[in-house]
């Protein structure tokens, strides 16, 4: 039988989520929105209260002291966090989806090392930053090409019982106030690049590690995206993830659950673009009746209602297949259906909400011209759409379409 209903437990989370969302950051987000210096929008204290409310550890397991959710966890967190701020949700979901990364590919020691640092982290500092993007382009690390030439460029060179790192990496969310550093890098520059790539952990403060500028964004202005430079960054052996040559192997494993998060975030954004858009339409008179007795626009807010409630539920499901592979006759090989569905559709729906409100949705009065910039970057990070849909293409023959 299918039920979509929370469990109580799942509801006094989304309940925490969404009062944090709406207490603590909705009144402090367009004002930061706004600041000059994109440094200077970076809410360590909104990130603190967060952190201490444990939505960093939101995936780490009971067992290393975190909560130990599932990925409609995830989903419910990154859905109200963004419903608050697109930039300041990004700061946690990519933590949490780290995090995981860590539980899927670390062994014992390296859980308890880090998974500690982050449950006894007082201060509320712990966040987590992710290294596999690079200059030449998100898309290019993910070459699936047999000539050991293209791929990703940073490379790990085996010294002993040391590693050391060298090259950059490219709009890194958390870059610079992250403790941890998630590394893809190169090991062995013979093979294809999928069999050739390593992760490595790489804590704040290691000698070479740098970064550059914050990035000036047209949204999500409240998370800190810099670049990453690494010099002759040398970790030691019990820093790599998993084994030799397994980078991929790890981050294709947990890629399918990462896009609940960015899928997700989407539909907090669409949420909150459907909510001022309905309320205005509720309020805004013209003629002698409220805007939404009119056919075009209660037509407008149903689609956008709709668009949201599909990506919802697909969201759920795919989040579902993912944690059950065995079930779920090969639907957990389409996950980042969970991601690129719904980022698509929220450009439409912040769209949508401008055109209610007319004049007023181009103003800075109000926040939709805010939401409309911050839906542009969902179709393009974490995995182009573009990229997401050519490896589903691949494997849609593994998938009957009879399934449900």
């Amino acid at each position: 039988m299918i039920d979509f209903s929370l469990t109580e437990e799942q509801r006094m989370l989304q309940e925490t989520v969404r009062k944090f969302a709406i207490n603590e950051i909705r009144p402090v987000a367009r004002e930061l929105d706004r600041a000059h210096d994109p440094a200077e929008s970076f809410p360590w204290d909104l990130i603190k209260k967060g952190m201490q409310l444990g939505l960093g550890t939101i995936l780490v397991p009971a067992k290393y002291g975190g909560y130990g959710g599932s990925l409609i966890d995830f989903a419910l967190v990154a859905e109200e966090l963004a419903y608050g701020d697109t930039g300041i949700g990004d700061v946690f979901w990519v933590t949490m989806s780290l995090s995981r990364l860590i539980n899927i590919g670390g062994n014992e020691a390296q859980k308890e090392k880090w998974f500690k640092a982050m449950v006894e982290d007082e201060a509320g500092t712990f966040i987590i930053g992710g290294g596999m993007t690079e200059p030449s382009g998100g898309s290019e690390i993910f070459c699936p090409l047999s000539d050991p030439k293209f791929g990703v460029r940073t490379t790990a060179i085996r010294d002993g019982d040391y590693y050391i790192i060298n090259g950059r990496k490219s709009f890194i969310t958390n870059g610079g106030v992250a403790k941890l550093y998630l590394i893809l890098a190169r090991t062995d520059k013979n093979v294809p690049n999928m069999e050739g790539c390593s992760i490595f952990l790489v804590p704040e403060g290691t000698p070479g590690l740098s970064f550059g500028k914050v990035e000036e964004k047209m949204g999500h202005r409240l998370s800190v995206v810099r670049e990453i430079i690494l010099e002759n960054v040398r970790v030691p052996k019990e820093n790599l993830l998993g084994k030799e040559g397994e980078g991929f192997k790890i981050l294709l494993e947990c890629y399918e659950g990462n896009g609940v998060a960015a899928g997700a975030s989407a539909v907090g954004l669409a949420r909150a673009a459907y909510d001022v858009a309905f309320q205005y339409a509720q309020d805004r008179v013209i003629w002698g009746q409220p805007i939404i007795q009119y056919e075009s626009v209660a037509a407008k807010l149903v689609d956008m209602r709709m668009k949201i409630e599909a990506s919802r539920a697909l969201i759920w499901k795919m989040a579902w297949a993912a944690e059950h592979p065995e079930l779920s006759r090969g639907l957990s090989k389409l996950g980042s259906m969970a991601k690129v569905f719904p980022t698509s559709l929220v450009r439409e729906i912040t769209i949508q909400a401008m055109e209610i409100l007319a004049g007023y949705g181009f103003s800075m009065e109000f926040p939709i011209e805010k939401f409309v910039r911050d839906a542009m970057l969902f179709p393009i990070y974490d995995g182009t759409n573009d990229l997401l849909k050519r490896f589903m293409g691949w494997r849609l023959n593994e998938v009957p379409s009879t399934i449900f």
